[in-house]
């Protein structure tokens, strides 16, 4: 069901109901805000994404652990899972109920901006408290405020996407956004070096940077106030429907989400094995570790920065979305293979980078193809977005459990068979890209 096309408030232009109806989405919303969408506004758009993945990424990969090692420095690993674990509990409520109420919303400053800023302001105040908390529990708390705030942030921002950008130039986008989190990461360190690690300015530099680079967007985003009548009305006996999207209703958008929601847990067990696999497959001695992890995880993001870019770049040119995102989750099943029958950390080297390049493609036309597979863009972009969120977030609760399933297929002696954990992994990937080739909405 499409929104009713008011007339442009920068025009006073009217169109016909037959116009109205032939309209996409952006160009709905090109009349009803006069804001055409070219190269600054995406520019733009970049950007404020960047800005909240430093703001979120830098205390998730790099500033977190060394707060709860400095509290806790005997039990840091099992405190910090305890305390990502719930921070990531939070993201996986906030995107796709912020969603929704940023649907809903009725105020006069638009429905993403006060979202975008909101999230962004509450989640700089929770990273405050986390830097200067003196205890693992205030940690806690202020990493599960700071998680559903920045997630708030990227909901509201992520349905701009299907709002406001063409298809034409939805590859392109997507691909800035799938190595978002990439670019956010190595951002946030830099920043850290600059701060040093002692104080709150490690957490608050990269949040507050993070919310300059958001306003250079929102700031210059035009929007105009939706009605009660056209939004629905807010009721929170609909908020648990916020995280559910019929899949027997929406075919396509659920073989979408499948598709991720299978390539995230081959990654998943990718990421979060790969230090064990060096030790107890490899056979690196421990004090070697840091070293190699930092050049296969450089390697491994220059991987997905290029290949997400170029993907893309290639899908609007080509304007296709499914024989990318198909070829790259069988590149990286490919690459799953490499790294399980690898003896060698050079064998993993390579395998890490042919992973990159299969899961930056993937990243960088997914959000594309999804967009194009929303039930409803034009009145519920956020809360759909927010639920194809739920594809990457949910693996890495659900990878711990099969894990262990699949390192003791075939295990001797009591002992870990990385083979069989990464040939899982490209089965996995395999049938994520099996998933797509049964989506009929787009080519």
């Amino acid at each position: 069901m499409s929104t009713p096309v008011t007339p442009a408030r920068s025009s006073g232009e009217e169109a016909s109901f037959s116009d109205r109806n032939e309209l996409s989405v952006p160009e709905q919303m090109v009349r009803r805000t006069g804001q055409h969408v070219g190269g600054w506004f995406l520019s733009r758009y970049i950007i404020g994404q960047l800005g909240i993945w430093i703001a979120v990424m830098t205390p998730a990969s790099v500033t977190l652990a060394i707060r709860v090692g400095t509290l806790d420095p005997e039990n840091k690993a099992a405190s910090l899972s305890l305390i990502a674990g719930i921070g990531a509990i939070a993201a996986l409520l906030a995107n796709p109920i912020a969603g929704r109420l940023s649907d809903r919303s009725t105020s006069r400053f638009g429905q993403r901006r006060p979202f975008i800023l909101g999230g962004m302001l509450v989640g700089i105040g929770s990273t405050f408290v986390i830097g200067s908390a003196t205890s693992l529990l205030v940690v806690g708390i202020g990493w599960f405020v700071a998680q559903a705030a920045f997630n708030t942030a990227l909901s509201a921002m992520f349905a701009v996407l299907p709002e406001r950008v063409p298809s034409r130039l939805r590859g392109r986008v997507s691909a800035f956004m799938g190595s978002g989190s990439q670019i956010g990461a190595v951002g946030g360190t830099f920043l850290v070096q600059v701060t040093g690690t002692d104080g709150v300015g490690m957490f608050i530099a990269p949040a507050a940077f993070g919310l300059l680079l958001v306003g250079v967007f929102i700031f210059g985003l035009k929007e105009d106030r939706r009605t009660r009548e056209e939004v629905g009305p807010v009721r929170f006996r609909d908020i648990p429907g916020a995280m559910w999207i019929n899949p027997q209703q929406h075919r396509d958008f659920a073989l979408a989400w499948i598709s991720r929601f299978l390539l995230w847990i081959a990654l998943a067990l990718l990421t979060t094995y790969k230090t064990y696999y060096l030790l107890d497959h490899v056979g690196l001695p421990m004090e070697e570790l840091p070293s190699v992890l930092f050049v296969a995880m450089l390697i491994l993001a220059s991987a997905i920065f290029v290949s997400s870019i170029v993907a893309g770049w290639l899908s609007d040119i080509v304007k296709r979305r499914k024989p990318f995102v198909l070829v790259a989750a069988v590149v990286f099943a490919l690459a799953m293979v490499v790294i399980a029958f690898s003896d060698t950390f050079e064998g993993f080297l390579v395998g890490v980078a042919i992973a990159g390049i299969g899961q930056g493609a993937y990243m960088g036309v997914d959000y594309a193809l999804v967009s194009e597979l929303l039930p409803d863009s034009a009145t519920e972009a956020a809360k759909g977005m927010g639920v194809f969120a739920l594809s990457a977030s949910v693996p890495q609760a659900i990878s711990p459990v099969i894990a262990p399933l699949l390192l003791g297929v075939g295990s001797v002696a009591g002992d870990a068979n990385y083979v069989s954990l990464y040939i899982g992994a490209a089965a996995l990937a395999l049938l994520a890209g099996v998933a797509t080739l049964f989506i009929r909405r787009s080519r």
